[in-house]
């Protein structure tokens, strides 16, 4: 499902992100290398000229009986040389800065490309701890990265130019020191890979553990659970694994770094014992009148400037080489295809009101697994009716949901809608005949308004049908109280307001109604509502559905009693169905459900059962 990583392939991903670079910032790229080019070709002129001006200096009269020509050419060549020094510095700056704006435009590109992904992936995906250990990877790579990775290219190859350009002035002086210098850029080149691959190979392998730790620092500093954390005395419980995690974790990073360091000591002192020899060599030849002053003066300044751009190179070659490695999880996240797709040709979804749903024979397990979650389910929503179904936590009823609303396919059997298979249709079609409540619903940081228009994003923001799915769902009386009524914000995260569960569980059943679907499913819809509130939204909820189809889960048995059929399903399996009233006559599981329900509520309300002892 989540295949290996393509990073060992040379460049594969730096190849890909050229591509990404000239999609996102043409105009920024083009800017940039026109930039590079003219601040190479100034400054290596600034270069020659100092050897002209050494030169020309040195052949003066010693008792500086120079005339005005002389005078007058030496000043040209220092101007020229200022002029190509100042020129040089400018396109140095404007290459820079188009760099920035490329490297923005190509982060947030990338971080699009990585949230489009993201809502195309399955939710089996969402299920598998190795897509979160690929989308961390992916997230970290691709943060920086990439404008990582497009710079590093861009300044190789303004040194590369450079270098040319040095190598051709050192040339003109001894091809001994031509030599020198690849002495000098060789072994930190192979060293910087070296650890560079090591430390990738560390990363990958301590990802979960990063997670793990990330988790950990997350749970310590939301709101999330903080009522829990503190009752519970668990901060420094938490807070003690999250320092043992982030000490193994420095320690071993610390570990490498350290060879690291050693590694390059040795090689560095070696690049300055080569240099200082390469010196001693050129003036000794000065000395004996086979090379000119000027000669070694530009030996001096390109030299160094050669070992430094030497040094660049190494550092950025084995940068594009760990940036190739991480951008590598970056396109193995982006490469992950969907397992559900629509096919090619798709049927239409079939007009009118209501649509009959139909679940015939299905099994299912969930991939990676072998227990079978649901087994030879046969289930029918007729357009128009409510459908219940009850049983116990893990019998399986989420799953179905699943199924219904293709979040997974079955594992055999199939769906039907209106007696064709719902795998003929669209995906993204299909799924737009359903709204869904989770028990587990989304809770937006957003406005009243939003939270309920999310249910049909196509409403617009004033559409009356936001407020009259609130007053369907009791919730528009509390809403209209708040500060700035349906515009007031429901999190304090942007200073707005917290509702309590019951409160949000109404505006949650809102974002349902306020969908023109044709088949509302409910999972739980009422565990957190008051008895009053409940009996008044389900005492017309053949009314408020109108000509759709629902199904109901809940434990709550009051809530389904009037539904048309109720399922019972038990471990994966239908045991019975039927209305309130035949299972009640049956006297088979669901009615032993029901009466222990009842006796519950009858013995909380004998007499003396809440008096004081």
């Amino acid at each position: 499902m989540i295949g290996a990583t393509q990073a060992s392939a040379p460049f594969v991903a730096a190849r890909r992100i050229l591509a990404l670079l000239w999609v996102s910032s043409r105009g920024w790229t083009i800017l940039g290398m026109i930039a590079m080019v003219a601040e190479i070709v100034f400054g290596l002129s600034a270069l020659y000229l100092v050897k002209q001006l050494v030169d020309q200096v040195s052949s003066m009269p010693a008792n500086g009986g120079w005339n005005d020509a002389q005078a007058n050419a030496l000043l040209r060549v220092v101007a020229l040389t200022a002029a190509c020094a100042l020129a040089s510095l400018a396109a140095r700056s404007l290459s820079g800065f188009a760099r920035e704006a490329q490297g923005m435009h190509l982060a947030d590109h990338v971080n699009g490309m990585i949230q489009s992904h993201s809502i195309r992936l399955d939710l089996a995906f969402f299920e598998s701890s190795r897509y979160f250990d690929t989308l961390q990877r992916a997230r970290a790579s691709g943060s920086q990265r990439p404008a990582q990775i497009t710079s590093n290219l861009l300044m190789l190859g303004k040194n590369c130019l450079l270098l040319a350009g040095v190598i051709g002035l050192l040339g003109t002086i001894n091809g001994f020191v031509l030599l020198m210098l690849a002495a000098l850029i060789i072994p930190a080149l192979v060293v910087r890979i070296y650890f560079t691959r090591t430390l990738y190979a560390w990363r990958r392998k301590r990802t979960r553990m990063e997670r793990h730790a990330g988790y950990l620092d997350w749970l310590l500093t939301s709101d999330t659970h903080a009522k829990e954390i503190r009752t519970g005395a668990l901060g420094e419980f938490l807070r003690n694994q999250y320092a043992t995690l982030r000490q193994t974790i420095r320690s071993e990073q610390i570990g490498i770094g350290r060879k690291r360091a050693g590694a390059e000591t040795v090689v560095m002192s070696l690049a300055t014992c080569i240099f200082f020899g390469s010196l001693g060599y050129l003036a000794l030849e000065a000395a004996h009148g086979r090379n000119s002053v000027g000669d070694l003066a530009l030996f001096l300044v390109v030299f160094q400037r050669a070992q430094s751009m030497g040094q660049e190179m190494t550092q950025q070659v084995s940068q594009l080489y760990e940036d190739n490695l991480y951008l590598g999880l970056l396109f193995e996240y982006l490469d992950i295809e969907p397992v559900l797709a629509s096919p090619e040709t798709p049927a239409p979804i079939p007009g009118g009101d209501g649509v009959h749903l139909r679940i015939e024979d299905v099994g299912f397990t969930y991939p990676g697994t072998e227990r079978e979650v649901l087994d030879a389910i046969n289930l029918e929503i007729p357009a128009g009716k409510i459908v219940a179904l009850v049983g116990a936590n893990g019998s399986g009823k989420t799953s179905l949901i699943k199924l219904l609303c293709r979040l997974y396919d079955p594992t055999r059997g199939r769906i039907t809608l209106d007696g064709r298979d719902v795998r003929e249709f669209s995906l993204d079609e299909y799924r737009r005949t359903f709204s869904v409540i989770f028990q587990d619903f989304a809770r937006y940081a957003d406005t009243a308004g939003e939270n309920i228009r999310f249910g049909d994003i196509r409403l617009p923001k004033d559409s009356p049908r936001i407020r009259e799915a609130a007053a369907k769902s009791e919730a528009d009386g509390f809403l209209r109280e708040l500060e700035n009524g349906y515009d007031t914000y429901l999190s304090r995260m942007f200073d707005g307001v917290e509702l309590s569960q019951g409160q949000w569980q109404r505006v949650a059943l809102a974002r349902a109604f306020a969908a023109q679907s044709r088949v509302l499913i409910l999972d739980e819809p009422t565990s957190a509502l008051d008895p009053g509130v409940e009996f008044e939204l389900f005492r017309d909820f053949k009314r408020l559905i109108d000509t759709r189809s629902a199904l109901i889960i809940s434990h709550r048995l009051s809530t389904i009693r009037q539904a048309d059929c109720i399922y019972v399903l038990e471990e994966g399996v239908i045991r019975e169905s039927g209305s309130h009233e035949e299972l009640m006559a049956k006297q088979g599981v669901y009615a032993g459900l029901f009466d222990k329900q009842a006796h519950f509520y009858r013995d909380d309300m004998e007499p003396g059962a809440g008096d004081a002892s």
